[in-house]
């Protein structure tokens, strides 16, 4: 291989390599907030997001402060951390997955989620794509608008 072939593949590497930065950059964060955006740069920051600037306790508006308007802020019903769906009526179950019984195991669940689930105030960030679904920073906040908890979901 001739050296400016190999010096134009180093540089190609390079800028491919620097392209995203997984450091979080305020301006980046919020110039970017299309969920439609399959390559959407937040998917590189979100980890450093998590891990150095989030931290349960702030507030709402500190929040906002670091990451702008959220796509979605408001109240769903949600089942507490851990609860899990009984073996009877989940789709792990392979019975559940007959088709004969599909609708009565979809029914048991939404009766389940109804019975267990509780509100809770989330804001939803885009933060890239899994392969067909959006994924989202959720923030908990609690009754004091103060973060709760955070995690990445796919929607």
């Amino acid at each position: 291989m001739n050296v400016p072939k190999l010096i134009l593949i180093l540089v190609a590497c390079f800028f491919i390599g620097c392209k995203h930065s997984p450091n979080f950059d305020k301006q980046v964060w919020i110039d970017n907030p299309d969920v439609g955006d399959t390559s959407n740069p937040r998917a590189w920051m979100v980890e450093d997001v998590m891990k150095n600037h989030l931290r349960p306790g702030m507030s709402r508006k500190a929040v906002l402060d670091l990451l702008g308007k959220p796509y979605q802020e408001g109240i769903e019903n949600r089942l507490p951390k851990g609860t899990k769906f009984p073996d009877s009526i989940s789709f792990e179950n392979e019975e559940n997955l007959k088709p004969e019984n599909s609708d009565k195991a979809t029914d048991a669940i939404n009766k389940f989620q109804k019975m267990y689930a509780k509100p809770v105030m989330l804001l939803r960030y885009p933060v890239g794509w899994s392969t067909i679904d959006p994924n989202f920073l959720i923030i908990k906040l609690n009754k004091k608008q103060l973060v709760e908890e955070f995690w990445v979901e796919q929607s």
